[in-house]
């Protein structure tokens, strides 16, 4: 009995320390959230604000892989198309139009091309509001970078 007894208290204190440990990290306050507007896209250039603003001055959304775009359903002309300003992940190897396809939110999937800008950072991809539907729409752009998976894909959501 005398040998269970500092057994016990042993096992007793490891119990005490492990709680004590647990409800130590609990009281600290959790990180805050940064703001929406703070999220920028690996695949942004370094003057990503400059080039969003001179793509919103000629009329196209600019996006970068991985964010979602909103367009009202109302503001899709038939025969005007959408026109995106896609950021790519570094610059495209050749000047060749990039190969974009469209999966509509119904499961239709339509495909065109997208034109590269000077600088081949970001490309141009317009598209018919007939190949968009209601939801959330995917528009995958084929890339020239060496990877397993060289895609970029974007998210436009037709409210």
């Amino acid at each position: 009995m005398t040998k269970q007894l500092p057994l016990a208290l042993g096992v007793g204190l490891a119990s005490a320390l492990a709680v004590y440990v647990a409800l130590s990290r609990r009281a600290e306050p959790p990180a805050a959230a940064p703001p929406a507007e703070a999220f920028v896209s690996a695949d942004e250039p370094a003057d990503g604000a400059a080039r969003r603003a001179a793509a919103k001055q000629a009329g196209e959304l600019p996006v970068a892989s991985g964010e979602t775009i909103e367009v009202e359903a109302a503001s899709l002309v038939p025969g005007r198309p959408v026109a995106l300003r896609v950021f790519l992940g570094e610059p495209s190897k050749n000047a060749e139009p990039l190969p974009v396809r469209i999966y509509a939110a119904d499961g239709r999937a339509s495909e065109t091309r997208g034109r590269l800008g000077d600088d081949r950072l970001d490309a141009r991809v317009e598209i018919d509001p007939a190949s968009l539907a209601p939801g959330r729409n995917i528009v995958e752009v084929e890339v020239t970078e060496f990877s397993h998976f060289p895609m970029r894909r974007y998210a436009i959501e037709v409210r």
